[in-house]
């Protein structure tokens, strides 16, 4: 019982850290905070639509008419955790 909670905490501590350090990576890259923004917003998107119908995106519409980088990293951002949250549909 105890290794199981063991590997869980582990397992929970390592995807916590893979959405911050790709986050770093973005940053280390030298991407600019618009397509930090929409990335990260994308993301959360991705992450809620998977787990519930009642909370919509996190968009901001007029930046993601006006900031091409906000709409780009939006976009990259709700793919990849599509991307990483596939198997959990299956």
């Amino acid at each position: 019982m105890k290794a199981t909670i063991l590997v869980a905490i582990i397992y929970f501590s390592v995807l916590s850290g893979c959405s911050s350090s790709r986050h770093q990576q973005l940053v280390e890259l030298g991407f600019e905070r618009a397509y930090l923004d929409g990335y990260q917003d994308g993301c959360y998107s991705r992450s809620m639509a998977g787990k519930t119908y009642q909370d919509g995106f996190r968009r901001d519409p007029e930046r993601s008419v006006v900031v091409k980088k906000y709409r780009s990293g939006w976009k990259d951002g709700f793919e990849h955790c599509y991307a990483d949250d596939r198997d959990s549909y299956l």
